[in-house]
């Protein structure tokens, strides 16, 4: 037996419903991702994240079952379209990693990114506070910062390829190096609550990454290096 067609009416009214659903739940990950951000996820506030999100428990538990669901969700999505912004897709689509990587870490020099050094990196915050108690984040947590090392890595052996980076360079050391040199910087700047104090790390990591281009092209690195 066919399947009944919807009145015109019936769809619109189900079509508004999915929309307002949608944006619901598109507020409730925002509101959920800025309170962990500000507070760590343990003490992250269900009634402030509702609050902020101007919506009601009832909505809240039709969209998660509970905060953990809730947590990780704002997370992964989150955390997924600013990695795939800043740094996946970049990298994918560069023949000059060095460049590419220096233009990113310039962002967080001149504070486009994280905007607020009192916070410190979501990821960064996030694993020291649940890497060790909560399986779900500490296995997003590991898969997103792997797939940002294997980007790193992949950009410049697409670089050796290239001629825009030494061929005799670890790509997968030099990605590790890379992540580890940022995030520890980042981490200084929150504890110090100051941009300031990564200012000398920033310029001995320019100096690192433009020590990865063939000679012949250093001084043209290093021209594009830390502006002020």
């Amino acid at each position: 037996m066919p399947e009944a067609i919807k009145p015109a009416h019936a769809k619109k009214s189900e079509d508004a419903r999915q929309i307002r659903g949608e944006r619901t739940r598109r507020a409730l990950l925002e509101a959920a991702f800025d309170e962990i951000h500000q507070h760590g996820y343990r003490a992250a506030s269900l009634n402030d994240i509702l609050k902020a999100a101007g919506c009601t428990k009832g909505s809240l538990y039709h969209h998660f079952p509970d905060k953990h669901a809730l947590g990780l969700a704002a997370v992964v999505d989150n955390v997924d379209r600013f990695m795939t912004t800043t740094w996946l897709a970049p990298l994918a689509e560069t023949g000059d990693p060095i460049t590419t990587i220096l233009q990113i870490l310039q962002r967080h020099v001149d504070g486009e990114i994280f905007h607020d050094v009192r916070l410190g990196c979501p990821m960064q915050n996030l694993s020291q506070e649940l890497s060790g108690l909560d399986e779900d984040f500490r296995s997003y947590l590991n898969g997103i910062h792997n797939a940002w090392r294997a980007a790193i890595a992949d950009a410049l052996r697409h670089g050796q390829e290239t001629g825009t980076v030494r061929t005799d360079v670890s790509a997968d050391a030099a990605a590790t190096m890379i992540i580890a040199t940022h995030q520890g910087t980042v981490g200084l700047i929150k504890t110090a609550q100051d941009i300031a104090v990564g200012a000398s790390s920033f310029e001995a990591f320019y100096h690192y990454l433009n020590s990865l281009r063939p000679a012949d092209s250093n001084a043209r690195g290093h021209n594009e290096g830390l502006s002020s």
